[in-house]
């Protein structure tokens, strides 16, 4: 790289793509999964919980040994099992697809009879 090239990371319009690797699945979590004290703290939803609430997000993607969660499938998941990431302002959850307690989807395989 010359002088005058600018280096990749000093312009902050250049957009990379996300890929997620191994068993992990790359989570929205909901609106709500940020809760308050009850005096008025905010707690993260990857804090950890003395209740072990679990709590459902949607999949925005999957790594490629993940075998039964696709993309846009609800899942219930505990906070504290996940990694939170920031991508481009916004929040993401980071699970194992072995911490994945159970799998809302529009696919019939392996279906209870409960739905969402």
């Amino acid at each position: 790289m010359s002088a005058t090239e600018p280096h990749p990371h000093d312009a902050d319009d250049v957009r990379r793509s996300v890929a997620v690797l191994g068993d992990r699945v790359l989570v929205a979590p909901p609106d709500d999964s940020e809760r308050k004290s009850k005096g008025g703290i905010l707690i993260p939803a990857t804090a950890e919980s003395v209740d072990r609430k679990g709590i459902w997000g949607e999949t925005i993607g999957v790594g490629p040994h993940v075998r039964h969660v696709g993309t846009g499938d609800e899942i219930l998941y505990l906070p504290d099992d996940a990694i939170e990431v920031d991508v481009q302002g916004e929040s993401y959850l980071i699970v194992r697809e072995r911490d994945v307690h159970a799998v809302a989807s529009t696919r019939r395989d392996g279906a209870t009879g409960l739905y969402l």
